[in-house]
This record gives structure tokens, C-alpha cells and sequence, in this order.
């Protein structure tokens, strides 16, 4: 029988900061990065550093609102968690202030459906998309990976047009969707893009 300590785990883990405030921009994506840099200068140097779109908010005409659940999730390399706690008590300029409260961390769970809501990779033509996507999958070493491509998606904040598709990856093993939440893929990590979650069922790709 093996022991918890011989379970596999993930290079990266989710650190999670629980945000305070009343309302911030609609398209935030790029505004958030800029204030992320600029509390943790490093993160411009981590490659695999991926940004969650923030969590627990509430669409309003043109911005989102923040309740008490609303949280900042970074994917990060272990060894940047003590860093990241630099967040803790700044202030984020957001279109609206958001304040980072207390944080908390997120082992990465191992499942063989993997889901993304946006995946910047290549060009925004659905086939070139998905090209480009299982060249990246293939590139991992992946031997039975199965990509479904989801919706298209676009976001325009700070001028920056990032074009992209949701993504599901399903055939996973333990190892390879440990690997692939690590590492993440496409580009725009840090805008909240080719971050992947686990998901329950295959068929639902198209509707979200």
C-alpha cells in the first residue's frame, strides 16, 4: 500500500489570495498584469507563472464585483510561493481598488480531463489553432492526449487583442495532466490564458 507522501505532485501549485473591494474593470486581464509586475518584478521572468481569472465576481455594466469570495489565483513553481506572499496587503489598481488579503495554497489534483476557458495559441482560425495546439501537446510527449476545441474567445484590455479558443484535453495520465497544468500552453500565461483545470465531463466542451 503506498503511503500519502508517495503520491506524485505537480512542479507548479495554485497560491491563492482572497481579494477585497467594490467593483473593477470588465476586460481587467491586462490592467492586473501590470499591477503583478509591479508588486512581483520576478514574475516577468517566470515562464510557467500562469494568472487564474480572478474567481467569486459578479458582472455589472462594464466592471465586475467583488464579495467575499473573490480571490487572485497565481499558478506558480514551488519554489516562488514564499515571494509570491509579497502580494499580501497591496493594493491592485484594477479600474477600482482591490485589495490582497490573506493567501492560501492549492495543490494541483491529477485527472484525465483537463479544461481551459481560453487558450492563446497561433492564429484565431479554428483549424491553425488547433495545428499549433497539437504540436505543443505532441512536444510534451503526450502519448494518447485528445484535444477538443471549445468556443472562441477574445479580450481587448490595454489594447492588446488576444485571440484563442477554450480547450479540452482529455486521455490524460497521472504524470502527463500534472504536466500539462504545470506547464500550461499557449502563450498569455500571465493574462489568464492556457491555464488548465480539471473537468468532469467530456461532452460539455461545447458549452463552455
Amino acid at each position: 500500500m503506498s503511503n500519502p507522501g508517495d503520491e506524485p505532485r505537480a512542479d507548479a501549485v495554485d497560491v491563492i489570495f482572497a481579494l477585497r473591494g467594490r467593483a473593477i474593470m470588465a476586460d481587467y486581464a491586462d490592467r492586473l498584469r501590470g499591477e503583478l509586475l509591479r508588486c512581483l518584478p520576478w514574475l516577468d521572468d517566470e515562464a510557467r507563472a500562469g494568472v487564474h481569472p480572478l474567481g467569486g465576481l459578479s458582472d455589472g455594466a462594464g466592471e465586475h464585483y467583488l464579495s467575499g469570495r473573490s480571490r487572485l489565483t497565481l499558478r506558480l513553481p514551488r519554489g516562488r510561493i514564499d515571494q509570491a506572499q509579497a502580494l499580501c496587503g497591496q493594493q491592485l489598481d484594477l479600474g477600482g481598488v482591490a485589495e490582497v488579503g490573506r493567501v492560501a495554497l492549492r495543490e494541483l489534483s491529477p485527472a484525465a480531463v483537463l479544461y481551459s476557458s481560453f487558450v492563446a495559441c497561433g492564429p484565431a482560425d479554428e483549424a491553425a489553432f488547433m495545428a499549433e495546439c497539437q504540436s505543443e501537446v505532441g512536444g510534451l510527449g503526450f502519448r494518447n492526449a485528445y484535444l477538443i476545441c471549445g468556443k472562441a474567445r477574445r479580450s481587448n484590455g490595454g489594447g492588446v487583442a488576444v485571440s484563442g479558443f477554450s480547450l479540452m484535453v482529455y486521455g490524460l495520465s497521472t504524470d502527463e495532466s500534472l504536466r500539462l497544468q504545470s506547464t500550461g500552453l499557449g502563450g498569455q500565461r500571465q493574462r489568464g490564458c492556457g491555464i488548465f483545470v480539471p473537468h468532469k465531463a467530456i461532452a460539455a466542451v461545447g458549452e463552455v
